[in-house]
């Protein structure tokens, strides 16, 4: 498979070089062909180039046929490239796109502009493929390189952030298990087409022809990342705002690495549920799609059935 590596914000191929080897090496072991955009080692202070720097990085790359465009990382202004890209060459010779967290803002416009893409909100190159721990590695690989036709888990995911770019010591595990909300008999199974991705970057596109559009029945996936519980309430209650949650068949919420309570011992799904406000929407929760490692993959705007008896998604489009 030919993987073509963009770099559409932060410039962590200047900050984690050691990472980066490590990312490239185990995606060659699996057989790949990696074709790494041109920002990859660029640095200009808070991202890796100009705006139009960073668009022209995708569009060579969608010159060639990739099979897989794979996000180096996230960070705070993929955004901005949006209206820049060839999104008929991207559609024409991209077969599929993957990335997480700023990512989103592409992901969701690919969904929008390039119907013959496939959009998996899953594993980046350099939070994901460059660990040292391969059983993380090879979890996530799995979940996007062999996409399978059930996702559930229950087991680990690990606590802190040592090891990034050099070897310190044995990481902190702390047990998951997917759990649900909102859910009865008459609610054990529910399929829909899933959309969204993370909020906060959402949030940041809202309302215009690049943000997510909800359908009667959709399901909706959503994430954050080291956010307090007073932001997350406010980006719930613009789903609220937007009415969002009256077309909805289920929500997909996944884990919030290092989300800061203040003090108030709630989580982000007492936050949900307040918002909600008795609206009856099965939840199903703390789902390690998500900022949290192992991370597992969900291909976006495709349809699932949630089985909220056994806690796993069955992807109905393989």
């Amino acid at each position: 498979m030919k993987v073509g590596i963009f770099t559409s914000s932060t410039p962590i191929g200047a900050i984690s070089p050691n990472r980066a080897q490590r990312a490239i090496e185990f995606l060659k072991s699996k057989g790949h062909e990696i074709v790494l955009g041109e920002m990859f080692y660029q640095n200009d202070f808070y991202r890796t180039g100009t705006i139009l720097e960073r668009a022209n990085e995708i569009n060579e790359l969608a010159k060639e046929k990739i099979d897989l465009l794979l996000s180096s990382i996230g960070g705070n202004n993929t955004s901005s490239i949006l209206p820049y890209l060839n999104y008929d060459l991207i559609n024409k010779n991209i077969k599929a796109v993957c990335g997480f967290s700023d990512s989103s803002a592409l992901l969701s416009t690919i969904i929008n502009k390039c119907p013959d893409v496939k959009v998996f909100y899953g594993p980046a190159l350099f939070p994901n493929f460059g660990e040292f721990e391969q059983e993380s590695r090879e979890i996530s690989y799995n979940s996007l390189f062999n996409y399978p036709q059930q996702i559930s888990y229950q087991g680990f995911v690990y606590d802190g952030e040592a090891n990034w770019e050099h070897y310190e010591q044995p990481r902190q595990l702390k047990s998951l298990v997917w759990k649900s909300k909102n859910v009865n008999q008459d609610t054990n199974l529910i399929s829909g087409v899933v959309k969204g991705g993370n909020l906060s970057t959402l949030s940041g596109i809202w309302g215009s022809e690049y943000a997510p559009i909800f359908n009667q029945g959709d399901i909706l996936f959503i994430e954050d990342e080291d956010k307090n519980i007073a932001t997350i309430e406010r980006l719930f209650n613009l789903l609220k705002l937007n009415k969002t949650f009256d077309h909805l068949n289920a929500i997909i919420l996944g884990t919030h690495k290092n989300f800061d309570d203040q003090k108030t011992c709630k989580q982000p799904i007492d936050v949900l549920l307040e918002v909600l406000n008795g609206q009856n929407i099965p939840i199903l929760y703390d789902v390690n799609i998500s900022h949290d490692k192992p991370m597992l993959a969900i291909r976006l705007n495709s349809l699932i059935t949630i089985d909220f008896v056994q806690n796993k998604i069955i992807n109905e489009w393989i």
